[in-house]
């Protein structure tokens, strides 16, 4: 008899708190960690450098002197670029992916409560599939005109290469900046995009 594989604490809060009674659990997956960590890289590398400059200056002072609130911002400002991998990967950590019969739901655990971002079949007019190594792969979702009603929002993907779409980057934010336009580095990702192909199909 082949042994049962047991929830992850993500899919078993999702059973218990989201998904409803007449609902069928498609794929779930999580976003890759490792990948996360180069998200908007060069936070990181502007970071380095103002820590640099920051200890230079410290170490050409005299004296530390009156910290003064723009010393302040600056220093906390550069230790925020320079730990951004790390809040990267830890907001993938707390991320979990899930597709039903009726709809996507992105969870990320938050400081105080979780997260929900839901696609149903209508606000997906189509996704954008990219496969990797090892059966990986990102699903950027696009959001249909209900959501985008400008023209140049709808067709931002064109004017702005690169751009992931959603609802955060319709509001001009960097890309997989809070995981809730689509799924990033997950694995089994044909599954996934399988999954999305019926839930769009499903009959309203």
């Amino acid at each position: 008899m082949t042994p049962v594989e047991p929830l992850s604490s993500a899919e078993t809060w999702f059973r218990q708190h989201v998904m409803w009674p007449e609902e069928t659990l498609l794929w779930t997956g999580r976003p890759d960690i490792f990948r996360s960590l180069y998200f908007n890289f060069w936070f990181c590398v502007v970071g380095v450098f103002l820590t640099l400059f920051l200890v230079m200056l410290w170490r050409a002072s005299d004296g530390i002197g009156d910290i003064r609130l723009p010393e302040t911002l600056l220093v906390l400002g550069s230790l925020w670029l320079l730990l951004s991998p790390l809040r990267y990967g830890w907001r993938a950590y707390r991320t979990a992916y899930f597709v039903t019969d009726k709809r996507a739901i992105i969870l990320r655990k938050g400081s105080f409560r979780v997260h929900e971002t839901a696609f149903f079949p209508a606000d997906i007019t189509d996704f954008n599939l990219k496969r990797f190594a090892k059966g990986r792969g990102d699903i950027r979702l696009r959001l249909s005109k209900t959501k985008a009603p400008d023209p140049y929002q709808d067709d931002k993907e064109k004017w702005v290469p690169g751009m992931s779409g959603g609802i955060v980057a319709w509001s001009g934010s960097s890309p997989f900046l809070m995981y809730n336009d689509g799924f990033w580095g997950a694995g089994n990702i044909t599954e996934a995009a399988d999954a999305l192909k019926k839930l769009i199909k499903t009959p309203t």
